[in-house]
């Protein structure tokens, strides 16, 4: 009886799963298989990359752009997520949400307004000649400095809502707890939220690292002729080379990177929750 009746309910889970399923290896198992034998229907693709030492800096390059912009917006999201999760006050919804406005416009509107700033005449190239510090002819256009900063801009509010919930879950009177036993604010926000946060901080950092080393629209825009990163590379090898398979090589190895990197997060998510 037991028996028919665990059947039973296997069989209503299979089919409640099966539409999704579907749906997941129409749209993402079959492109990918597909993506990766293209790949082998070609010259060796695979080794023409690892042996040349050019596509291996496109790699470190896309890889370094993804290290630098989770630092960037783990630094600069974790104080303000920590700010909202803790106002008291009946506006701190509306702050969120706020935070959440450079995700309402197109990245590659934003991707322009950046090229306005970081052009030799924009204001920020500007600030940066009046330090003294650079030449009078330096511009932020074309710079891996420059594409850090814009694409930082357009992942923070990731990151903030990503750690936004995880701190908002924290109970506050262990803050309190530290605190009365002798830590400053700061301290007992290293100590205890930061250290109960750590799974927020992994799975934000997963999210902006993988966007990151895939972005396509701001490091070209912003990156112009010397944005020499992965994203990049796979449309100048699929539209202007027209070398699909080599195109298709360099897509299957990214893929294999973030993965490989989606999995690591996730050991470790699964050991902090341990």
């Amino acid at each position: 009886m037991n028996g028919d009746l665990n059947a039973r309910r296997g069989l209503i889970a299979a089919g409640l799963l099966a539409p999704a399923a579907l749906i997941f290896a129409t749209l993402f198992i079959w492109p990918q298989l597909g993506l990766f034998l293209q790949s082998l229907g070609g010259p060796p693709t695979f080794s023409r990359f690892l042996g040349d030492s050019y596509y291996l800096g496109v790699l470190g390059n896309s890889l370094m752009l993804g290290v630098c912009v989770t630092l960037v917006t783990l630094v600069l999201g974790f104080p303000l997520a920590f700010l909202l999760a803790r106002a008291e006050t009946r506006w701190a919804g509306l702050l969120l949400l706020l935070t959440t406005f450079p995700l309402w416009v197109s990245a590659v509107v934003r991707s322009f307004a950046w090229m306005v700033l970081f052009f030799r005449s924009g204001v920020a190239s500007r600030l940066l000649q009046g330090t003294g510090l650079v030449p009078p002819d330096f511009q932020l256009i074309g710079t891996f400095t420059g594409v850090v900063i814009a694409l930082a801009q357009v992942l923070l509010p990731i990151m903030i809502v990503t750690l936004y919930a995880v701190i908002r879950g924290v109970d506050r009177d262990l803050e309190h707890a530290a605190m009365n036993l002798g830590a400053s604010p700061a301290v007992a926000m290293w100590l205890v939220t930061l250290r109960l946060a750590r799974g927020g901080v992994l799975a934000g950092s997963l999210l902006v690292f993988s966007l990151s080393v895939s972005a396509f629209a701001t490091p070209s825009l912003i990156g112009g002729a010397r944005a020499h990163f992965m994203a990049v590379t796979i449309y100048e090898q699929t539209l202007e080379l027209l070398d699909w398979p080599f195109a298709a090589a360099i897509a299957a190895i990214l893929l294999v990177i973030s993965l490989s990197v989606a999995l690591t997060y996730g050991k470790l998510l699964g050991e902090k929750n341990r």
